[in-house]
């Protein structure tokens, strides 16, 4: 039996051995997770020889979703378009000189939309393990603090605050853009499938909803490709010249100015785990020194 004093110093509590080792689990869990958090965060960090550090900005599978979106969000742009302004007469004779005819153009469109719906269906199964296995909100997860660094970001682009608001993993700009593909992806799908399929949608729903659908998908097509061309690419290749989501790798130096929360939480993560590691070596090495035998005067060994 056990008994510890409260903070007060009132009565004291009387602790069984049965509780005891509860506490101590709880302890002992508490400091294993912590210590799988540090680490996962750590590993974001390389250091190379000449001590110059790098941060693992994108895993490979976030970058391959990157360059499927990528590929097929062009083909579907291009043969969609092209559809859709194809009354005019520069138009048909595109459609008719390079791609050979509209069927053509509709059945690349087509293809392009199967692996886009697919990576979807995949991306939206990585959201589902985030939420309900891993039990995280997830980075993208919309904050109020997002509210306030938008506020902030305007202040700033104003001339009417002096400094940026500090991001963590990803920036408030990044966020839009993020929902904005989600909800983007889910109306083209919606809207592409009523179209690829009237004979079947038709039965359950009137026929009004097929030009509905098609002029609700012409317009989010033209709006997605200018969010493309002039927010997208202007925030990640002209203004932060932004390689990472291709390779991988973000610079200690972008790290700092871009996502200076996630840089320090790296960091705090990375000592922490040098102070653990110098701390397990010095335990280590009492041990050893406690545990070594001791040799009477004038007994030596044999050398």
């Amino acid at each position: 039996m056990t008994t510890s004093i409260s903070s007060n110093g009132a009565k004291p509590q009387t602790i069984s051995p049965e509780e005891a080792a509860v506490i101590e689990r709880i302890k002992r869990q508490a400091r294993a997770r912590k210590l799988r958090a540090a680490q996962k965060l750590a590993a974001q960090m390389q250091i190379a020889p000449d001590g110059t550090r790098t941060f693992v900005r994108f895993s490979a599978r976030q970058r391959r979703e990157h360059q499927v979106l990528l590929f097929t969000f062009s083909v579907l742009a291009v043969t969609g378009l092209l559809q859709y302004y194809s009354a005019l007469t520069p138009v048909a004779w595109v459609i008719n000189s390079v791609f050979g005819g509209v069927e053509t153009l509709r059945t690349l469109h087509h293809l392009a939309a199967l692996v886009f719906i697919l990576e979807a269906i995949f991306h939206l199964g990585i959201i589902f393990s985030v939420w309900f296995v891993h039990r995280e909100k997830g980075s993208m997860w919309p904050r109020w603090r997002d509210l306030t660094d938008i506020i902030q970001m305007v202040k700033y682009n104003a001339g009417l605050g002096r400094q940026r608001p500090l991001f963590d993993r990803f920036s408030v700009e990044e966020k839009i853009e993020y929902w904005a593909l989600l909800w983007g992806s889910a109306i083209m799908i919606l809207t592409g499938l009523i179209q690829w399929f009237p004979t079947w949608v038709t039965v359950a729903l009137p026929g009004e909803v097929i030009p509905v659908s098609r002029a609700i998908h012409g317009w989010e097509a033209i709006l997605a490709t200018l969010s493309i061309l002039i927010w997208h690419m202007y925030h990640t290749v002209i203004k932060e010249k932004n390689k990472s989501i291709f390779d991988g790798q973000m610079s200690e130096k972008e790290m700092e100015e871009n996502h200076p929360l996630e840089y320090r939480r790296i960091m705090a993560a990375y000592h922490y785990l040098q102070q653990m590691a110098a701390e397990q070596q010095a335990q280590t090495s009492a041990a050893k020194t406690e545990t070594k035998p001791v040799v009477p005067d004038g007994e030596h060994e044999l050398v």
